[in-house]
């Protein structure tokens, strides 16, 4: 188990030297190569996965008038752990795919094995919900930003936010996020 997770987990909370060696066992690490799915449409999410390195996307495909429309919801990079979060939850048939965008190393949990880690240590509840807290600041936050911001503050935003990501995610899938069109996208970076 790389040190990076645990470091990770151990600045939100303490972690007991017993949770330590269970998470061990729990985690497995892959590496995944850029373009594989991880997850389609119908699939029941049954994994929460967290990025060593590389980048990972979660998209839906909407269907309105005979035309499909891809649209992509959150972006993970480095330290940042990402599921199909409704499918992972309830157990149903997700509704978005996950895919990389480059050559990921990924460390991964099964559904089964965390939530044996909640029931066997209480703590790591708490550790749970500090995540979990975090997915739904973040959602409420970008769900705000949609609502509030035209689309040029949209990718200021974006910018200011996550240069990063701005520099490594392909442009389409900027777009995408933002809910504006890759021309528009193109012509707001030729203007920077």
């Amino acid at each position: 188990m790389p040190k990076q997770l645990l470091s990770f987990l151990g600045a939100l909370t303490p972690i007991s030297d017993t949770v330590y060696s269970d998470f061990l066992q729990a985690f497995k690490l892959i590496h995944v190569p850029k373009g594989k799915l991880l997850l389609s449409e119908g699939e029941i999410c049954d994994k929460l996965w967290f990025v060593k390195a590389g980048l990972a996307r979660g998209c839906c495909i909407i269907h309105k008038l005979g035309k499909s429309q891809e649209i992509t919801e959150w972006f993970a990079s480095e330290n940042d752990f990402f599921l199909a979060f409704e499918s992972f939850v309830c157990q149903v048939p997700s509704r978005e795919y996950i895919e990389t965008l480059e050559p990921c190393q990924l460390i991964c949990i099964s559904r089964k094995d965390l939530y044996h880690l909640y029931a066997k240590h209480p703590e790591m509840c708490h550790l749970g919900r500090i995540i979990a807290e975090r997915f739904g600041l973040h959602d409420k936050e970008r769900l705000r930003e949609m609502r509030l911001h035209s689309a040029q503050e949209r990718l200021n935003i974006f910018h200011q936010q996550s240069r990063e990501l701005f520099l490594r995610v392909p442009q389409k899938y900027i777009a995408s996020y933002l809910g504006i069109s890759e021309n528009y996208v193109s012509k707001l970076k030729a203007r920077r």
